[in-house]
């Protein structure tokens, strides 16, 4: 399972035309197989290697100190996903003529993450890179292929599309880890 979701990763990446057109072939009635071995398993390691990052980088190791980041940084990729998926979905039939169901938007919102949870996973193991956050930009380049070939976006709208979609992907964490430090303080 871990080799499938790496070359996964690593083809959404490396070359996301061609796994767009991959998994735009597939046709899956529902998510459960995308969640299960796909969204569950990079949100899990981004959790685990959260945990691991700070028992290496900490002088004093404080396990309640080590959770409050586990849970913080979970929160805000499973929000950032949802709040992510639910606002394409929604606002995508009105704007840019897409139509099909909500699951749909959940796999192109979780494949077109990918650079977003490469980084994350990075960033979690090695704390303070802030300078390793500019790859996130990438994302754009990924949802523009994923855009044409797995959502089928028209040719006038690709562009808008692509900028509005990314947006969304990169902020959408952002501001659920917002949130959360507003409404909980105690974990900061």
């Amino acid at each position: 399972m871990l080799k499938q979701l790496y070359l996964l990763l690593s083809g959404l990446v490396v070359s996301p035309a061609k796994t767009w057109k991959t998994l735009a072939e597939k046709h899956e009635p529902d998510n459960g197989n995308f969640y299960r071995s796909y969204l569950y398993p990079i949100i899990g390691m981004i959790a685990l290697l959260s945990f691991t990052g700070i028992m290496i980088q900490a002088k004093d190791f404080q396990f309640q100190s080590a959770l409050k980041i586990v849970i913080k940084e979970t929160i805000a990729y499973f929000g950032g996903f949802y709040l992510a998926a639910n606002g394409l979905f929604r606002l995508s039939g009105k704007y840019f003529g897409l139509t099909g169901g909500i699951q749909k938007f959940e796999r192109f919102t979780g494949y077109a993450s990918a650079v977003i949870y490469a980084v994350a996973c990075l960033d979690a193991l090695i704390q303070s890179l802030f300078y390793t956050q500019i790859f996130i930009l990438y994302t754009a380049y990924i949802v523009w292929n994923g855009s044409r070939s797995y959502m089928a976006v028209k040719e006038t709208y690709l562009t808008k599309f692509t900028i509005f979609a990314s947006a969304i992907f990169i902020i959408s964490p952002v501001v659920v880890r917002i949130i959360m430090t507003l409404i909980m303080p105690g974990l900061r």
